[in-house]
């Protein structure tokens, strides 16, 4: 299955796109037998979203838990193997990187 989304937000978009056959595509994706792609959503109820994706019948890496840095997370993947992460953690513009 071949499918690609962009949305875009004031001057900032963000592109996800599935696996193609094209030279770009061999890039991306899969290094060595090992996925290399993931992406991190804040969002303001990770376990209302996180029923949602549950109930989808999505595959779920990680349930909801509590960071040490604040923020309430969970994992899951999509149909074609992405990883995607939900959380309540922000990061303000200058703000120093997560530790780790």
């Amino acid at each position: 299955m071949k499918w690609e989304k962009s949305s875009a937000y004031g001057s900032s978009i963000l592109m996800l796109g599935a696996h193609r056959d094209d030279a770009y595509a061999k890039r991306v994706g899969d290094i060595g037998g090992h996925r290399t792609d993931a992406i991190y959503l804040a969002v303001d109820d990770p376990d209302a979203l996180y029923e949602k994706v549950k109930a989808s019948g999505a595959t779920i890496e990680m349930e909801p838990y509590n960071t040490d840095y604040g923020s309430r997370d969970f994992a899951a993947r999509d149909p074609e193997g992405g990883l995607w992460s939900f959380g309540t953690y922000w990061p303000k513009v200058g703000e120093e990187s997560l530790p780790g």
